[in-house]
C-alpha cells in the first residue's frame, strides 16, 4: 500500500475513533445527568439509575434510527409525508417498548418484593417523557449539522462557479486581445515599416503581463496603467500623426489593486471601433482618478454615427465580457455607463477601489 494511501486510511480512522468517542460521551452525559436530574427528586439515584439504564438503549436506538435512517432518507429528501408518518410509527414503537419495559421491572419488583424499586418511588412516564427530549435534541442537532454542511456546500459550489466563469471570461479576453495586436504588428511587417521593432518590444512586455500577471485575482494598478500605455504606444505606432491620444491620471496610485485587464477592455474597444482609416484626424482621451472610495475610469473617443463598425451600447465580445466580468468580481458595487452621440463614444467605468491587502 503507497505511504499516502497508509497516511489517508490511518487518518478516516482517526476520524471514526473520535466520532465513536465523542458519541459514548454524549450518552454517557445523558447517563449521568439524567440520574442526578431525577434522582434529586426522588432522592434515591438508585433507583433513577435502574430505570434510565434500562430505557436508555432503546432512546438511542431511537435517535440513531430517526437520524440515520429516516431523515436522510425522507426528510432531506423531501419526502415529508413519508416521514411524518414513519415518525410517528417510531415514536409509538418505542413508547411502547418503554413502556413494557417499565411494567416488566414493575412486575419483577412485585415478584421479588423489592421496596426500594416500587413505582410510587418514581415517576415512569415523566422520565420517558424526559428521554424522548434526548431523541427531539439529537435531531434538531442533526437538522443543524445538515443545513450547515448544505450552505457549506453551496458556498464551495458559487465560488467554483464563479472561479471556473472567471478563468473562461479571461480565456476569451486575452486571445481577442493578443489577435488585435498581432494585427497591429502584421499591418507594420507588410509597410516594412522601422517600427515593427518597438512593436515586437511593447508586445512582448503585454505578453509577459498577460502570461505571468493575469492569472492573478488582482494586480497593482500602477502595473495595469502601464499596460495601457503600452498599447496606446503600439496603436500611435500603427495610425501616426492622424492619431491624438491623452491619458491623464494621479501619481499616487502605489495602493490599490484592480482585477486585470479590466481597463483594457474599454481602450481596446475605443481604438477597435472608434479609430478609422477612413478618418483623417481621430482622437481619444483617457482620465483615471479616484473619487473617495472608488475608481473612475473615464474614455471617449471620436466617433462616426453613420459608421456601422461603431460599438453599440451592448458592444462585441470584448463588452460582454467585462460586464460578465464585472458582475462576478463586483456585484452591485459598480457602475459601467455607455453613450453614443454624433460625433463621440464615452465610457465611463466606476468601481469600488481594493486597497493592497
Amino acid at each position: 500500500m503507497p505511504v499516502k494511501d497508509r497516511f489517508d486510511l490511518f487518518e478516516w480512522i482517526g476520524r471514526k475513533n473520535t466520532r465513536w468517542l465523542l458519541h459514548l460521551l454524549f450518552w454517557l452525559a445523558v447517563l449521568v445527568f439524567y440520574t442526578f436530574f431525577f434522582g434529586y427528586k426522588n432522592v434515591n439515584y438508585n433507583i433513577t439509575f435502574s430505570f434510565i439504564i434500562v430505557l436508555l438503549p432503546v432512546t438511542i436506538i431511537t435517535t440513531y434510527f430517526l437520524n440515520y435512517i429516516l431523515m436522510p432518507r425522507y426528510l432531506f429528501s423531501k419526502r415529508y409525508g413519508k416521514f411524518l408518518l414513519y415518525l410517528i410509527y417510531t415514536i409509538i414503537v418505542s413508547f411502547y417498548i418503554e413502556m413494557v419495559t417499565v411494567i416488566g421491572i414493575f412486575v419483577l419488583v412485585a415478584e421479588l418484593n423489592l421496596e426500594a424499586l416500587h413505582p410510587s418511588n418514581t415517576n415512569a412516564l415523566i422520565l420517558i417523557a424526559g428521554m424522548y427530549v434526548v431523541v427531539f435534541l439529537g435531531a434538531g442537532v442533526k437538522l443543524v449539522n445538515h443545513y450547515y454542511k448544505n450552505q457549506m456546500e453551496i458556498q464551495t459550489l458559487k465560488k467554483e462557479k464563479v472561479e471556473a466563469e472567471l478563468k473562461f471570461l479571461k480565456a476569451q479576453l486575452h486571445p481577442h486581445f493578443l489577435f488585435n495586436t498581432m494585427n497591429n504588428l502584421y499591418s507594420l511587417t507588410l509597410e516594412k515599416s522601422d517600427k515593427a521593432s518597438d512593436v515586437v518590444l511593447k508586445l512582448s512586455e503585454l505578453l509577459d503581463y498577460v502570461l505571468y500577471e493575469c492569472n492573478a485575482e488582482l494586480v497593482l494598478l500602477e502595473k495595469e496603467i502601464k499596460q495601457l500605455e503600452n498599447y496606446i504606444e503600439l496603436e500611435k505606432l500603427r495610425y501616426g500623426e492622424r492619431l491624438h491620444v491623452s491619458f491623464s491620471y494621479s501619481k499616487s496610485f502605489s495602493k490599490i489593486t484592480i482585477p486585470p485587464m479590466l481597463f483594457m477592455t474599454l481602450l481596446e474597444n475605443s481604438f477597435k471601433h472608434g479609430v478609422s482609416k477612413t478618418m483623417k484626424n481621430t482622437w481619444i482621451q483617457i482620465e483615471l482618478q479616484q473619487l473617495d472610495t472608488r475608481l473612475v475610469f473615464k474614455i471617449k473617443n471620436s466617433s462616426e454615427k453613420s459608421k456601422s463598425s461603431t460599438p453599440s451600447v451592448s458592444g462585441g465580445i470584448g463588452l460582454k465580457n467585462l460586464k460578465n466580468r464585472l458582475n462576478l468580481i463586483y456585484k452591485d458595487q459598480y457602475k459601467l455607463e455607455i453613450n453614443e452621440d454624433d460625433d463621440a463614444y464615452t465610457a465611463v467605468l466606476a468601481l469600488k477601489s481594493i486597497p493592497i491587502s
